[in-house]
């Protein structure tokens, strides 16, 4: 196990190297425009300029709340109708073409119609992430509810569980695969959504910071951002990823 452990720290750390290398030889070319392609130094700098003038951990910081509201509000909800949705045929029935006809519509195709109903303020970027977060995660909490084996179901009705008993302790713990993976989609979804909406109109936040970075030519501002944003989204999937491994010891140790 500590082997494997190595060998895909290894390979992880040696992909992002050779990544790291190929910016560095391509950006000390000659004939390389620095204001196109701004080599690590200025990209560092950048990072720390942003840092002492504390605009950077304001920016972060109100992101972070957006991210954090936005995906508590949808991932529960979807977490609660999928449920509903997948375990009880009733709720099946009356809510799932809904769902299946507002989930092909991009999240982003949302942005109008709240900034018109909503205005330009926190309500608005907080929904839009709400959405986008629901509409991917849902999908795979059904999923998950619709793939619990048969044989759990049954033989918990036999010991006489009752089918909110099973729901509880039997669907919903072997749906979890399904839920945290949908989880990790849609932070994804909630990243991109954020960054999309304060690029549009926010006072702060990564995207403004990106939006500020496109408007005075600042390449090294937006690349730092870049690199940030990929960090945070990363460690966050890494995070829910340790959560699934501590949930999952049962199947682990099955397989």
């Amino acid at each position: 196990m500590k082997n494997l452990l190595r060998g895909r720290l290894f390979l992880g750390a040696l992909s992002i190297t050779t990544v790291l290398v190929i910016y560095v030889v391509v950006t000390n070319q000659p004939d390389n425009n620095p204001s196109l392609l701004p080599p690590i130094s200025l990209i560092i700098g950048s990072f720390f300029t942003n840092l002492e003038a504390g605009t950077l951990l304001d920016a972060l910081s109100a992101s972070l709340f957006r991210i954090f509201l936005g995906f508590l509000c949808g991932t529960t909800a979807a977490l609660v109708i999928g449920c509903l949705v997948g375990w009880y045929e009733t709720v099946e029935y009356l809510v799932d073409p809904l769902i299946e006809a507002v989930r092909p519509i991009p999240p982003l195709a949302y942005i109008p119609i709240v900034i018109i109903w909503f205005g330009i303020e926190e309500f608005s970027r907080v929904l839009l992430i709400s959405i986008a977060c629901f509409m991917v995660c849902v999908v795979n909490v059904i999923a998950g509810m619709k793939n619990v084996p048969k044989v759990y179901v049954d033989a918990a009705a036999t010991l006489g569980a009752s089918r909110i008993q099973i729901f509880r302790t039997v669907a919903i713990p072997a749906a979890t695969p399904f839920i945290i993976t949908g989880y990790r989609i849609a932070l994804a979804a909630a990243w991109t959504t954020l960054v999309a909406a304060e690029l549009i109109a926010a006072p702060n936040g990564l995207g403004y910071l990106l939006q500020e970075g496109r408007r005075y030519f600042l390449t090294d501002q937006v690349m730092m951002i870049i690199v940030i944003i990929g960090v945070c989204a990363f460690s966050m999937d890494r995070a829910f990823r340790a959560i699934q491994k501590r949930l999952m010891v049962w199947s682990e140790a099955r397989e």
